[in-house]
């Protein structure tokens, strides 16, 4: 599974959050912009169950001790890029 950037998880939480609390119909489509952006980071289909993995997810995060942290090595060629180490692969970490 792919878990998003805590702290990218965080904003989007605090965004839908400060949006949600608004209340007003000027914010309904940028509402229910930040819903999507929740559902898609979390890998859920409603806001309720995204508030609940997000909350899921950022505990982990940020418990004591957790090191959530993994490299990816990808060739060069699969990414296009020029940036590569001397074995000609590239390394991500999330």
């Amino acid at each position: 599974m792919i878990v998003p950037n805590p702290a990218v998880l965080q904003q989007a939480v605090d965004r839908y959050r400060a949006l949600a609390a608004d209340g007003s119909i000027a914010v309904a489509v940028p509402l229910q912009n930040a819903a999507y952006t929740l559902c898609v980071l979390t890998g859920t289909r409603t806001v309720e169950e995204a508030m609940t993995a997000a909350d899921r997810l950022c505990s982990r995060a940020t418990a004591p001790g957790s090191t959530h942290r993994r490299t990816l090595t990808l060739s060069s060629a699969s990414l296009g890029s020029s940036d590569e180490t001397a074995s000609g692969e590239k390394e991500l970490v999330a």
